[in-house]
């Protein structure tokens, strides 16, 4: 199976807030509140950052750059998730509400984070070193040698299969790169979030989000989330938008501790109907990848869950989501996937099979027979499926050739729905309809161009 790059347009594990079972941890003279004691007792300060007590665990995240209020981490040590099971019965409600504040307090008192600064160093340099720090400092550089993520994330991906010490290391590595890149897009949050990928876990998107909303207590959450993206820069390219406004998605996921209610809802307060929907493919994406299989928003037994009970405006982009975690859970079985797929609520079968063509055209590397094949699998809704693999080519390549390769490879009685599939990511990618009839033209046989256009909303 592939890991997902890039998002469906219109379309190291990430590690819970405070981490168990991971040994004892130290004290300072600047925390011996009975929360500190809670933190070190409990294994946290192995797992963590947190300069207050000399913490310098390196398995979660740094809670000196996070920089949690205290009402999530509460809800976090409370509920758990990602890994984390619940404290709520190992530890009393003072004990909770006494970590929390600590963890706050602690964190907020250690400063501001400081931006990325790049250095000579490289990739080799790391071969012959240990500790963490090395390649940490050799990704985010190559963010400002490349002039941008993409060969960090690229180069990430394939080192994080075979070297040892970047794949142990692969989710903070990842949110080093994050740091560059906010600091080469001079702190536009909007800029450098368009440019994302899920490497690692989303790791980029936290590392990102850090530096751009952490700390920041949830009421104030509302005006600058809905500022990140409204960039110029961004939001003159459709593409960018929408890559911009899912990745905040993602953010608000790992901001709020993975809870699924809250970040839909934020989600649902940005200023137009594009980004609240888009940003919720990332809350979902994030949600249901198949790397946080732990999430209280999952179920072992019933894969289709958290879409049976989200709000109607919300199921769209659930269910065009929900193979990937349909997959994990039937061990990638894409005749048990399309079995699922059909136990979908009244009315929403047809994204599932859209959401199994999407994973189709990944999970084959873009091999168009070899996807065609899978969709076989989906019997009566094969278009649909054929569908959404026609989008996933478009976005995966950010143009329309790759995709009508595709489509012609299709049975012809499929290929008007796979070109229509085309026309919508066109027509995100192309703001006028000149534009968009043009890019129709381009790579549309003749016969199927009113299709093409339909999906591309000119017709």
């Amino acid at each position: 199976m592939k890991s997902r790059r890039f998002a469906p347009l219109l379309l190291a594990l990430s590690i819970p807030l405070l981490a168990s079972a991971c040994g004892g941890g130290g004290s300072s003279s600047l925390s011996k509140s009975a929360g500190a004691k809670v933190f070190t007792d409990h294994g946290c300060a192995q797992c963590h950052t947190l300069s207050a007590v000399k913490a310098t665990g390196q398995v979660g995240p740094n809670l000196d750059l996070l920089k949690p209020d205290a009402p999530t981490v509460e809800h976090q040590v409370r509920v758990g998730g990602n890994g984390m099971p619940s404290f709520a019965s190992q530890l009393s409600n003072k004990q909770i509400q006494d970590v929390a504040v600590f963890v706050a307090a602690a964190s907020k008192a250690a400063g501001k984070i400081q931006a990325f600064k790049p250095d000579k160093t490289t990739l080799a340099d790391c071969a012959h070193k240990t500790g963490f720090g090395c390649y940490r400092q050799a990704f985010g550089n190559l963010v400002f040698a490349d002039r941008g993520p993409t060969k960090a994330l690229n180069t990430l991906a394939t080192d994080s299969t075979t070297v040892p010490a970047v794949r142990a290391d692969c989710h903070q590595i990842v949110h080093s790169i994050g740091h560059a890149a906010l600091a080469y897009y001079h702190d536009n949050a909007g800029e450098a979030l368009a440019h994302g990928q899920m490497t690692c876990n989303s790791g980029y998107y936290h590392g990102v989000i850090e530096l751009s909303i952490s700390g920041k207590p949830r009421s104030q959450i509302v005006p600058i989330v809905r500022k990140l993206c409204a960039n110029p820069s961004v939001t003159k390219n459709t593409f960018l938008l929408y890559q911009c406004v899912h990745g905040l998605g993602h953010g608000l996921m790992i901001y709020s501790g993975d809870d699924l209610p809250y970040s839909l809802k934020i989600c649902d307060k940005l200023t137009t109907n594009f980004n609240q929907v888009s940003c919720t493919g990332g809350v979902f994406m994030q949600n249901l990848d198949t790397g946080m299989i732990s999430s209280r928003y999952v179920k072992p037994h019933n894969p289709i869950y958290p879409c049976t009970i989200v709000s109607k405006k919300h199921k769209y982009y659930c269910y065009l989501q929900v193979t990937e975690r349909i997959l994990q859970v039937v061990g990638y079985d894409w005749t048990k996937v399309a079995a699922w797929c059909r136990k979908s609520e009244k009315g929403w079968a047809a994204i599932c099979f859209q959401s199994m063509g999407r994973d189709a055209s990944g999970s084959t590397n873009y091999h168009p027979a070899q996807t065609l094949a899978v969709c076989a699998h989906a019997g009566t809704m094969a278009g649909e499926c054929i569908y959404g693999a026609a989008r996933d080519y478009g976005n995966n390549y950010a143009g329309g050739k790759e995709a009508a390769a595709f489509c012609k490879a299709a049975n012809p009685r499929y290929q008007g729905r796979c070109y229509e599939g085309i026309g919508t990511i066109l027509g995100a990618l192309n703001t006028y309809e000149k534009e968009r009839r043009a890019a129709c033209a381009a790579v549309t046989p003749k016969r199927y161009e009113r299709d093409c256009l339909r999906g591309a909303a000119v017709i």
